[in-house]
Formats: structure tokens, C-alpha cells, sequence
């Protein structure tokens, strides 16, 4: 055989190796990922599918461009361990997914999913968030308590914190229901119980852009569930959460005191606001509100409908001398 002839053959076995995407359109198969790229196994923490978006930060408003399926093993394209990593599904579509969601490996489905997240039982249309009860949860974001409802596959988050001019609440909805429910920012309302019972107003956004304190993202004090939402379930309560944070990376950086926070002035109030819409069954949507303030004001009740529900959360706040 001539010296000719072996080298065009070895460059013909060459351009198979090095292009086998080339050889996977011959055959209907998912594509191909090559040996060197690892993969990951999607966990179920408590639902059915997980959304991965166009942008690696996953910062407001969310550019959710699919979601993955429970047990689905995709490709890792990039991973610098900050929160998601990129990767690339089995049909070929690429995108950015919270690390939390991955498991490296071939791990087995059922060796990597979580318990399944219990689920609160609405009472004429209303479920109430108390330590321990089906479906409650309560855990720390960036510093933060939040309180948590899941029920009919919808999970609703909030925590709320004091600025010393408005109230601030930050808001998640994560539709695992199989339909699409809507959520108005116009009828989600907050209470205070205690020691004066009256209702805080929502405040405009626009209004709040013209702020010239940028006093809007300041914490002052973070509310806590209510002592007697606590107490009742005190037994069942746990540290560990199923569900979740569906708050992390949303919810909006804050100061807890003048000049603590140097990207206040550069931040777009309405960017972040909690904006009216129609959540797709496997989404999630999540925003900012504020409220009207009453110093007094010991015992809240914030109340978010989505769907046919309303969750309702308990707070309690203690005001920290400024």
C-alpha cells in the first residue's frame, strides 16, 4: 500500500472521531455528547420538572426558555460553581439551570430525589401558612426568613422586611399544577393585625422610581412567622426544607443601613417590581412589592391569590431602634 493511499485513509478515520455529530444525523438517536462532556442527573426536589433559562444570572424578569423533566440526564457544558451551570438537553437545546438541580453521574433517579414535598389542604379556597403544617415551610434567603405554601402543585413564597419608610415583600410563584393560574400584584394585599387592624396599600412602582432616598431596598427589620403560628406546631417544625428557594436569585440585594448598598441608585425599581401574568404549568414568576408603613405595627397577614387560592402568611415584626 502506498504511502499515499495509508495517509488519506487515516485522515478519513480522523474526520469520523473528530466530527461525530456529523455521524449521528445518519441515524434518528438524540445527539450525540461526546465522552469528555459530563453529565448530570435533574433531582426532583418535591416537583415534576425544573426551568432553565437563557441567561446565566437567571435575574429579573426571568428568559425561561424550557423546562427539564424529573430524571432527565443532560449535557454540562460549563460550570464555574457559581449558581447555575450551562447545559445542553437530549433534544439538543441549550440553556442555564440552578446547580442545586443538578447531580453529577449516572446516579439512579430514585437515589437522588428528595421526599416529596406534602401538600396544604385549601378550606374554602384559603390555605394558611403555620410551622409544620402539610405543605408549610419556613427557611433563611440571603439572611431572610421566608414562609412557604405548596398546595394543587402550586408553591407560593414570601418574606417581608421593613425599610422605615415602606414595607417591602418579595414574592415567588412556582406553577407545578399542570395549568397555567394567573397572579394579579392588584388584589395581593397585606393587614396589620396587631395592635391596630387596618389595611397597608400597595404603592406604584413608577411612584417608587422617582425616589430620591433610595430607601426602598434599605432593611430596617425582616418579619418572622408569628409567634402563635410557631408555637402550635412548635413539635413539627423543621429545619430542613423539601422545597425550593424559588426566591434565590430574585430577590432584590439589601442595606440595613444608609450607604450600605452601593448599587441602590443603579437598580430598576420596575425591573424588579412583581408584574401581573399568566405563569405556565413547570414556571415560575417572582418580584417585588411594597406597602404602605405603620410603625406601630406588630402582627401582619399578607394574602397572595394565584389561581383559584388564596395563601396566606402570618408575620411578626420587632422594630430595631435606627
Amino acid at each position: 500500500m502506498s504511502a499515499s493511499t495509508k495517509l488519506l485513509l487515516f485522515a478519513s478515520a480522523t474526520a469520523l472521531f473528530a466530527f461525530p455529530a456529523l455521524a449521528a444525523e445518519e441515524t434518528p438517536s438524540a445527539p450525540v455528547v461526546a465522552a469528555s462532556t459530563p453529565t448530570a442527573i435533574v433531582k426532583c426536589p418535591g416537583v415534576t420538572s425544573i426551568p432553565f433559562t437563557a441567561d446565566a444570572e437567571q435575574a429579573l424578569p426571568m428568559r425561561v426558555i424550557g423546562s427539564l423533566k424529573c430524571g432527565e440526564t443532560v449535557a454540562i457544558l460549563s460550570d464555574l460553581e457559581g449558581y447555575t451551570a450551562q447545559i445542553r438537553t437530549g433534544n439538543g437545546r441549550e440553556g442555564y439551570v440552578a446547580r442545586m438541580y443538578l447531580v453529577e453521574g449516572h446516579t439512579p433517579v430514585t437515589a437522588v430525589q428528595k421526599p416529596q414535598v406534602s401538600s396544604a389542604t385549601p378550606v374554602n379556597g384559603v390555605v394558611r401558612w403555620a410551622a409544620g403544617a402539610p405543605g408549610c415551610e419556613s427557611f433563611i434567603s440571603h439572611g431572610l426568613h421566608v414562609e412557604s405554601i405548596t398546595a394543587n402543585g402550586v408553591t407560593v413564597q414570601v418574606s417581608v422586611q421593613d425599610s422605615g419608610w415602606k414595607y417591602r415583600a418579595n414574592v415567588a410563584v412556582s406553577n407545578q399544577s399542570g395549568e397555567k393560574v394567573l397572579v394579579l400584584p392588584g388584589i395581593i394585599t397585606l393587614d396589620e393585625l396587631r395592635p391596630n387592624l387596618h389595611s397597608l396599600y400597595a404603592t406604584d412602582p413608577a411612584k417608587l422610581a422617582h425616589n430620591t432616598t433610595h430607601q426602598v431596598l434599605w432593611t430596617l427589620a425582616d418579619a418572622v412567622p408569628t409567634p402563635s403560628a410557631v408555637a402550635s406546631n412548635r413539635e413539627s417544625d423543621s429545619d430542613a426544607s423539601a422545597t425550593p428557594d424559588y426566591l434565590n436569585p430574585h430577590m432584590a440585594l439589601t442595606s440595613a443601613h444608609h450607604g450600605g448598598f452601593e448599587r441602590e441608585e443603579s437598580i430598576d425599581v420596575q425591573s424588579i417590581a412583581l408584574k401581573t401574568s399568566s405563569v405556565p404549568a413547570g414556571q415560575i414568576t417572582a418580584g417585588v412589592m411594597w406597602f404602605n408603613r405603620d410603625s406601630a405595627a406588630h402582627d401582619l397577614s399578607m394574602r397572595v391569590p394565584v389561581g383559584n387560592m388564596v395563601f396566606d402568611f402570618s408575620f411578626s415584626l420587632k422594630q430595631k431602634k435606627q
